[in-house]
């Protein structure tokens, strides 16, 4: 009878997040996928007609492989680029080395917007660079702009520090102990790194390659606007498909196309990323040295210039476009100094341009995080806690069909694209209160992407906390509710603060699901950048930028100070 009734209380905490799971995202999904197939077309008969549609278009067919094509070339060049400064990372001190890796944690946490605006102000025509070369040699650099050079470019800087952190790690868990044993047996250095090293980093290089693959399959706001109608992703041609051509169906079967790449390359992640669930310092302490401290040879000049030279032109990759973001926010044209571009963040008359006063686009995107912040730390904490009500005579959550299913489920909303996200929310919602009232669907939409994050977040805060403490008190008659408030909350509270940061810089920064859902009256941050760049007035735009860098940066400091960032999904 008390483990009937202790299923019942699991049952009814998890309520809450089940039915936000449900409602705003299952079913929304099975909604496309009932489009894909036609059942809501006249005679209301399955038919495979729109996936024939889809995959018979030669566009969508070009589009098709080139994404995952420029995904894969992205993910070959940042392990190339990647893996040695991982390597030197892992294994050797050297001067500036923390300061390396927080300036390496930089791209990945600026949301994709300011990494476009950042390539725009550094690499666009008429920019510093180019006019520099140009003055120089008669030639422009680059030209980003309908290119697959830009494109590559900008995923290849988003992307970077995804390879180099995750792989630090692995290098960082090899047992050193077996590489010692190897040179004892007069092993050379090929065949230690083929038989130890190779074989324990590969789940590492594997996990990371992945991300990387699924980051920049998705990409949407970068390829949007360097793209234009020559190079796009599945998710601008399905955007394009809605706002368009406005073929829901067709938009539905690519949908699923996509959604089927997603689930296969995020099944591989969890795979691979499920090898390396190790502690990060568990052989650091034997494998680090000193890049400084040796002879002053040959080998060590040579050695030295070549890894001052690889982490400048890292720091040059990584620094280079938000240093644009604040130098184009700070100047003219004629590069003068000035405060202008922020004035005009002031200016009534923007707002007939962008659609919407850029105070209220600031106001709303606080209002959006805010949501955030409330809403999916709660969920998250209500999911952890009822997955884990029920637990064996040694405090650990018992193993049940439906906690393996609900993890599953909770898993799902990563392998879901931010415009997949939105059209299925529009698709079902778009006639009822919740898509009138823009600001709501909105909301649902950010928490939908931030909460797989802030679920992982408190799921590794709980894994951590020594139940013993939460058994004793159970013995002494304390109720479960009670040794949840007593102990467990407290102990749940710096992750609790994390995942609310965390959901909060995700919010302020989203754009892809934000700028397909928002109306006029509910524009942000984001989307105020994209229209300003879309008019040509990337100052403007800079200045704009730099508001939600010190905001998001800001964010992930105070993150970074709690525990650490963490690049997995």
């Amino acid at each position: 009878m008390l483990i009937k009734r202790n299923s019942l209380k699991a049952f009814v905490i998890l309520v809450i997040p089940g039915s936000f799971l449900t409602i705003f995202f299952i079913i929304p999904l099975i909604n496309i996928l009932l489009m894909a197939f036609g059942v809501f077309d006249e005679g209301n008969l399955v038919t495979f007609s729109h996936f024939v549609e889809v995959l018979n278009h030669p566009l969508n067919r070009k589009f098709l492989f080139w994404d995952i094509q420029q995904a894969l070339l992205t993910t070959f060049l940042c392990l190339l680029i990647g893996i040695p400064g991982s390597y030197i990372l892992a294994h050797y001190d050297f001067p500036l080395r923390n300061l390396i890796r927080s300036f390496l944690t930089i791209p990945f946490i600026l949301p994709p917007i300011v990494v476009l605006l950042g390539f725009y102000s550094v690499f666009d025509e008429g920019s510093l660079i180019n006019n520099f070369w140009k003055d120089l040699t008669g030639y422009q650099l680059i030209n980003i702009t309908n290119t697959y050079e830009g494109i590559l470019l900008a995923h290849i800087f988003y992307n970077i520090p995804v390879i180099i952190r995750l792989t630090e790690i692995g290098w960082k868990n090899i047992n050193p102990d077996l590489i010692t044993v190897a040179k004892s047996l007069k092993a050379s250095k090929w065949r230690i790194f083929r038989n130890i090293q190779f074989p324990q980093i590969f789940p590492v290089l594997a996990a990371a390659s992945l991300l990387v693959f699924i980051y920049s399959f998705n990409s949407f706001a970068i390829v949007l606007k360097l793209g234009g109608v020559q190079f796009q992703t599945l998710e601008v041609r399905i955007f394009n498909y809605i706002w368009v051509y406005f073929n829901y169906n067709s938009a539905a079967a690519l949908t699923m196309i996509q959604l089927l790449i997603n689930v296969l390359i995020i099944l591989l992640y969890l795979y691979f990323s499920n090898k390396y669930e190790i502690p990060t310092e568990r052989f650091s302490w034997k494998i680090e040295k000193s890049l400084i401290d040796h002879p002053y040879t040959r080998k060590f000049f040579v050695r030295n210039t070549l890894v001052g030279l690889y982490f400048v032109l890292i720091g040059v990759i990584c620094v280079l476009p938000v240093v644009g973001v604040f130098y184009a926010s700070l100047t003219t044209s004629e590069n003068v100094f000035t405060l202008l571009n922020y004035s005009k963040l002031f200016d009534q008359d923007i707002s007939s341009f962008i659609g919407l006063h850029p105070l209220n686009m600031i106001a709303n995107s606080l209002l959006f995080g805010i949501g955030i912040i409330l809403i999916a730390p709660l969920l998250a904490l209500l999911l952890n806690y009822g997955l884990n009500y029920e637990t064996t005579y040694k405090g650990r959550p018992k193993i049940t069909l439906f906690r393996s299913f609900t993890g599953i489920i909770v898993i799902l909303p990563l392998t879901v694209s931010s415009i997949t996200l939105a059209f299925s929310l529009f698709s079902l919602y778009r006639e009822t209160p919740i898509y009138e009232n823009i600001s709501l669907v909105i909301i649902i939409a950010q928490t939908l992407i931030a909460f797989p994050f802030a679920n992982r977040i408190i799921a590794a805060t709980r894994s951590n906390i020594d139940q013993t403490t939460v058994n004793v008190a159970r013995s002494l008659g304390v109720s479960r509710l009670g040794a949840f408030f007593k102990i467990e909350l407290p102990l749940l509270l710096p992750g609790i603060v994390m995942a609310g940061l965390f959901s909060f810089a995700i919010s302020i920064g989203e754009f892809g699901a934000t700028y397909f859902l928002s109306k006029s009256n509910f524009a942000t941050i984001p989307v105020g950048i994209y229209r300003l760049i879309a008019m040509r007035d990337v100052a403007a735009a800079a200045g704009f930028a730099s508001i939600l860098v010190i905001i998001t940066v800001g964010s992930f400091m105070i993150i970074d100070r709690l525990g650490k960032v963490d690049f997995r999904i």
